[in-house]
């Protein structure tokens, strides 16, 4: 943890620490293989999955071992970045580093946007929680969750704990973006579906939900309270 100990920036240390890491990759490929590895971790360490237990040794097999030493590193640093409060740090780290794809749309929200449009759902939470013991937040295009997150840092203020009142489903077509949003709504322990599919085709690829889904009780809690309020983060924008 030596450069995490010299610099105080925990975004600018892992952002020089990921430059220095795998050279031999391509960064895109890279932060890919970061974001699925870190995803893969949390995910089994509250729900064992094989098939993503394989597929987290089969990518571990392409880097040189001192390079996979660094990955948990990077994920110590991000941990660290997100701990003062709820924000897309993995969105901004991306632009950052110059790895979105313009032909592709694939530009994050700005925090300061996100959080404009969390303070118009959340406007009314009292009358809302009064009338159902938890919210629900939909959102069709999630991207790395960063407004979904500004929705946990203003219900967060309001001492609402997200853990026991917000339950969360995501989506989004790009698994890299999804898996984004599902390591740092994990960090943030949110319960949340995260699916890697089409919101408008209704496809699903994957389905994963986050540590806390587990940990809280969330499945015994969305078959006792259905219909529940339902947020939607696309009405605000």
């Amino acid at each position: 943890m030596n450069r995490l100990i010299r610099d105080t920036n925990p975004v600018k240390a892992f952002e020089k620490l990921f430059q220095e890491t795998a050279r031999y990759r391509h960064r895109y490929e890279l932060f890919r293989d970061f974001v699925f590895l870190s995803a893969a971790a949390l995910h089994n360490s509250a729900c064992p999955d094989p098939g993503r237990e394989a597929e987290y040794l089969a990518t571990v097999r392409g880097y040189k071992r001192e390079d996979v030493e660094r990955l948990p590193e990077m994920l110590s640093l991000l941990v660290a970045a997100l701990e003062p409060e709820p924000r897309d740090v993995l969105g901004q780290i991306f632009m950052d580093l110059e790895l979105g794809d313009a032909r592709r749309g694939q530009f994050f929200t700005p925090p300061n946007v996100s959080r404009m449009m969390a303070e118009m759902l959340v406007g009314d939470l009292d009358s809302q929680l009064a009338e159902k013991p938890f919210l629900t937040l939909s959102e069709p295009a999630c991207g790395a969750g960063g407004m979904v997150l500004a929705v946990v840092a203003a219900l967060v203020e309001r001492g609402v704990d997200p853990a026991r009142r917000l339950w969360v489903q995501a989506i989004d077509v790009d698994r890299t973006a999804a898996l984004m949003a599902y390591i740092q709504l994990s960090l943030w322990n949110v319960p949340a579906e995260i699916v890697v599919g089409n919101a408008i085709t209704l496809e699903t690829r994957e389905v994963w939900l986050t540590p806390a889904y587990h940990l809280f009780g969330w499945h015994r809690k969305l078959a006792r309270q259905d219909p529940h309020p339902v947020l939607s983060a696309q009405a605000a924008e």
